[in-house]
């Protein structure tokens, strides 16, 4: 147990090294009447961090990845090709930028399309390939506002395919957050497509708006502004085959925004080591005065709409979930942890298969072979005993 303290004591140094810096986040980088911010858990569902995560606000480019995720929605069921043709309409042609500027009856491929909509955030092609799909932009947003509905986004309303300034085209971080979950879990081999940070039309290289792809371990999603919302960006990233969604909305700058967002990933992901190790540690308390507004009561329940089942990629069975209850410096440390547990709790442990999963300098201590619903219940109970817990989905 002493060594275990030590390891904590350690993380928690290494984490509190950095939040003493102030940069003046909360004074001059964000507007109070726009901003907004989530950090989700992938797996599990879980609020990491929340400011402002279920006020309306304007999701700006942000809405294209409901419009992307439309498109491959069509393409899996065979009604939409890559090859098709998307054409420019007078009103795709007469969109406001961010464009690619084809003219009136010109046109480009899906693939293309697709391929513009993320890198170059385009306008004029969100209009264009809402009217090949639905025949019209304003049909379209229907369909858009249909699925947000089920998928769980229950303040959401779409009224164009792009994002432009409507006063009626509305979201939240947290609807956002959960629309970036349902884009992982169903189209993960597509998802790639957000890692894009250029890409090429008819010669021309056109480079993208998200400088935070070149962060590791941030692999998408989107980055989004007008003058009402301000600089939001949709974020997924994983580390050590963990995976958060981070939403921040309604930065002044571009470069406010994307610090931020990395301060509430690193943040995110040195919280859930020090819970592997034992203890807690708030991201808001990481974040210090790097936190744009200070911590409120609101309740950011996302239980009626992140999915029971977590599955993002792959095939798996009913034993494809682990509990991991600690992760430490030693592996004898984490086989002598398993053990404990198993012979304190024999009918909850004995059956489960005991694992040391290497992950950086740590060793992850782990129960193996459960459904979900038993995971879950498994790690309520390590909880209720005052014993951290983490629900982990092994994929194959």
């Amino acid at each position: 147990m002493a060594c275990r303290t030590g390891l904590v004591a350690l993380l928690m140094v290494q984490a509190l090294s950095w939040v003493c810096v102030t940069d003046a986040v909360a004074d001059s980088a964000f507007s109070p009447n726009k901003f907004a911010a989530i950090v989700v858990d992938a797996s599990s569902g879980e609020v990491f961090y929340s400011r402002q995560a279920a006020a309306v606000r304007y999701p700006a480019s942000l809405t294209k990845v409901m419009t992307l995720y439309l498109a491959f929605d069509a393409l899996d069921r065979g009604e939409l090709k890559l090859t098709d043709k998307v054409v420019i309409s007078p009103r795709a042609a007469a969109r406001p930028p961010s464009k690619l500027g084809l003219r009136s009856g010109e046109y480009l491929s899906v693939a293309e399309a697709l391929d513009v909509l993320v890198v170059k955030s385009a306008n004029d092609v969100a209009t264009a390939l809402a009217e090949k799909m639905a025949g019209s932009e304003a049909a379209f947003a229907k369909q858009m506002t249909a699925k947000a509905r089920q998928l769980g986004m229950q303040n959401t309303t779409f009224r164009n395919a792009s994002g432009l300034p409507d006063p009626r085209h509305v979201s939240t971080a947290l609807d956002l957050a959960i629309l970036g979950h349902a884009l992982l879990r169903d189209h993960p081999k597509r998802y790639a497509i957000f890692k894009q940070q250029e890409t090429v039309f008819r010669g021309t290289r056109i480079r993208g708006h998200n400088a935070l792809l070149r962060t590791p371990g941030v692999d998408g999603m989107k980055t989004g502004f007008i003058r009402a919302s301000g600089f939001n960006l949709l974020t997924s990233g994983v580390t050590d085959g963990h995976r958060f969604i981070a939403v921040v909305l309604g930065a002044n700058t571009a470069s406010a925004r994307d610090r931020f967002m990395r301060q509430l990933l690193r943040a995110s992901f040195t919280s859930l080591a020090v819970r592997f190790a034992g203890d807690t540690l708030p991201v808001a308390t990481l974040l210090g005065a790097r936190d744009p507004l200070p911590p409120s009561k609101e309740a950011v329940s996302i239980a009626r709409a992140w999915p029971a089942s977590t599955e993002l990629s792959g095939a798996c069975g009913a034993d494809c979930w682990s509990i991991q209850v600690g992760a430490f410096r030693y592996r004898d440390q984490g086989r002598r942890l398993l053990a404990d547990l198993a012979a304190r709790f024999p009918q909850r442990f004995a059956r489960a298969s005991q694992q040391i999963v290497p992950s950086g300098n740590l060793h992850q201590a782990r129960f193996a072979g459960f459904s979900e619903v038993a995971a879950q219940q498994a790690c309520e109970f390590v909880r209720s005993r005052a014993e951290a817990c983490l629900v982990v989905r092994v994929t194959h």
